[in-house]
């Protein structure tokens, strides 16, 4: 149901204003295309600062009526949510002359566009018509910035609100980070004013969510709440355990920790005649997801808090609000931006984040590492980010791998490095993988193929390790002299052969390298060709 009310008299006020960015009247007198125009006007409005689109109404600003969307525009506001990621409500209007729908587009948020499912990408107005944004305009609102919430005053808040063990928890780290013993004399005002929590104007909302008491986020900030649900196993719909963190996050930071630890289990493996193991739940991981979600969340959304869920097969944190302009699954390991920057910063005074990254690259080096492969970011979406961290190793023998090939070479591989190796274990072969040059030269990968075509896989090293040296040479594929061997004994059995022959014998191989096997043997005076070139054979030079 439409929450907005419009009145006749409202309505017949805008019957008088020019048609511009925040006013799109259409006639619509029957229909209305729901998957091309509609998205593509709401969307369009929503990109220029939000206004709206009003069917029923012809180019002579004279109400004909519509009966576009009949007994169904109450479905309209889901369906352009669904696809647009933004709310806009529906109102039917009786007006005397005839039923009207007004769609209330809001303006988009800052620094992002509203993308249409209809017939453009990102639709703006051009005079009357739609037409696809402009890369000029595009980048501008790419570039702007977003207002920073943690650093808006809190309304009547007071330093009588602050919690004393928070306050003194940050203290403690604080000093230690910056190496400061004077910072230990600081009275709670000249603390919080020297990190940026407090000002003239009084205390922001970075002070309120890390150091105010209970009661005044209660009062203030519900929505600032972090919840763990333990089940003992995935698939169980009731939780096992349950607890609700409402409370400053400088006092709770390490129960939180504590709280999960608690419930951590230890998987075991040998390695020849030593016994080792792994934690279902490593401590940085853990520490760095909850960071992250409390720095980055949205705390406009007030209605949702940080949810924690964990058991024996993995570690779940959704956090609301999506991903900021520019950041996705696939780059969020790169880009670097902060959605309250007062809290970040804050967070890295106290030692806990590094301001030059999200703890995203601690959170996969960590979980590669230990053999439980790659985090997963993919279920996020427009509402909130959910990070699945694996629980399980998965392959331990790729922790042996590593940790063998590093001692033995004396050499450090970095993050992005670790994060190339998982690539190529998990998705065999790769055609260009990162470091190729340095893997390569410490044998910890292989080519397979000649010509550039050429893929790469671990080495045979790892599937030794793994027990699955029949995979490794089912990838490697058989080596070159038998595959040549292959061709000449093709040749003594039929007395000739064409292309399409050794396309059969060998299905794996492009046209290229079959060419490339022929060639060779032709210089090794085992074979030649006879004929045209595109319609001769092969055959085996005498006393071969």
């Amino acid at each position: 149901m439409a929450i907005n009310h419009t009145t006749i008299k409202e309505f017949d006020g805008w019957l008088t204003q020019i048609e511009g960015e925040n006013l799109e009247f259409k006639t619509a007198k029957n229909s209305f295309n729901e998957s091309k125009d509609l998205p593509d006007y709401c969307a369009a409005l929503a990109n220029e600062g939000g206004g709206k689109l009003i069917l029923g109404v012809d180019p002579s600003r004279s109400v004909v009526g519509t009966k576009a969307f009949h007994e169904t525009h109450n479905t309209l506001s889901h369906k352009l949510l669904s696809s647009l990621g933004i709310r806009i409500d529906v109102e039917e209007l009786k007006h005397p002359k005839g039923r009207v729908l007004i769609f209330h587009v809001p303006p988009r948020p800052p620094g992002q566009t509203v993308k249409s499912t209809g017939k453009y990408h990102y639709p703006m107005r051009a005079g009357e018509s739609l037409v696809e944004m402009d890369s000029m305009t595009l980048k501008t609102i790419l570039n702007e910035t977003m207002p920073d919430f943690s650093s808006k005053i809190v309304e009547g808040l007071s330093l009588s609100d602050m919690d004393e063990t928070a306050l003194e928890n940050f203290k403690v780290r604080w000093v230690q980070k910056a190496g400061r013993q004077d910072y230990r004399d600081f009275t709670t005002e000249k603390m919080l004013r020297n990190i940026g929590i407090m000002s003239d104007d009084g205390i922001n909302y970075a002070g309120l969510i890390l150091f105010g008491r209970k009661e005044k986020i209660d009062r203030y900030l519900p929505g600032s709440e972090i919840i763990f649900e333990w089940r003992q196993a995935e698939s169980k719909i009731a939780h096992d355990f349950r607890i609700n963190w409402r409370e400053p996050f400088f006092k709770i930071y390490n129960d939180i920790w504590s709280t999960i630890n608690a419930r951590n289990l230890r998987i075991p493996f040998q390695e020849g005649l030593f016994q080792r193991e792994i934690f279902a739940y490593s401590e940085k991981p853990i520490r760095e997801a909850v960071l992250n979600a409390v720095a980055h969340r949205d705390y406009n959304i007030s209605t949702q808090s940080i949810f924690i869920t964990a058991s024996p097969e993995k570690f779940t944190i959704e956090s609301p609000g999506g991903f900021l302009p520019g950041i996705t699954p696939e780059n969020v390991l790169y880009k670097r931006e902060w959605r309250n920057r007062c809290i970040a910063e804050t967070l890295e005074k106290a030692g806990l984040v590094e301001r030059s990254g999200q703890g995203m690259d601690d959170i996969f080096e960590q979980t590669i590492r230990e053999g439980k492969g790659l985090p997963d970011l993919s279920k996020s979406d427009n509402y909130s980010v959910r990070l699945i961290i694996p629980a399980q190793v998965k392959d331990r023998n790729f922790v042996l791998f590593l940790e063998r090939i590093t001692n033995e070479k004396q050499i450090l591989l970095s993050f992005e490095e670790i994060y190339q190796l998982e690539v190529i274990r998990e998705k065999q072969p790769v055609t260009k993988p990162g470091y190729k040059d340095k893997f390569l030269e410490y044998g910890i990968i292989e080519p397979v193929g000649k010509t550039r075509g050429r893929q790469y896989i671990l080495s045979h090293r790892y599937y030794v390790l793994e027990g699955k040296t029949g995979l490794y040479t089912r990838l490697k594929g058989i080596s070159r002299e038998k595959q040549k061997e292959l061709i000449i004994r093709h040749l003594m059995k039929n007395k000739k052969g064409i292309m399409k022959d050794f396309q059969d014998i060998f299905p794996e191989l492009k046209p290229m390298d079959i060419s490339n096997l022929l060639r060779e043997l032709k210089k090794e005076g085992k074979i030649r060709h006879m004929g045209p070139r595109n319609t001769g054979y092969w055959e085996l030079v005498k006393n071969t």
